[in-house]
């Protein structure tokens, strides 16, 4: 979509938006050949609050790597940097993991809502 963006754009009469395009590009960017920056850089994080939330967010992360233009791996435990092995098999690859269950339930011990539950037994 940026090429056929950045294609248009040069066979228009306009040059102000390819120029403020080609200014955009970062001195990385540009050492690898890239000559226009038409997105611009974001994160969208979510917040995950639920256990089915959270396993969604790691499934997507988990065959990330295995699927389209990466082929990193050929499934999700041989990718190092993932953390499908401990979810698959229990064992840790190069780092260990911290089960997101754990996180969530210590999330929702500290909750006020949590101590709030405590105080009326």
């Amino acid at each position: 979509m940026a090429y056929d963006t950045v294609n248009r754009l040069e066979g228009s009469n306009t040059t102000a938006l390819p120029e403020k395009l080609q200014k955009s590009v970062t001195a990385t960017g540009s050492s690898r050949g890239k000559k226009f920056e038409v997105w611009e850089e974001s994160f969208d994080w979510k917040y995950c609050e639920t256990t089915d939330f959270a396993y969604q967010k790691l499934i997507y992360m988990h065959n990330n790597p295995c699927t389209g233009r990466w082929s990193l791996a050929k499934d999700a435990m041989a990718y190092e940097h993932s953390s499908a092995r401990f979810y698959i098999s229990g064992k840790h690859a190069s780092y260990e993991v911290v089960d997101v269950e754990i996180i969530l339930n210590a999330k929702c011990a500290d909750s006020p809502e949590s101590a709030t539950r405590r105080a009326m037994l």
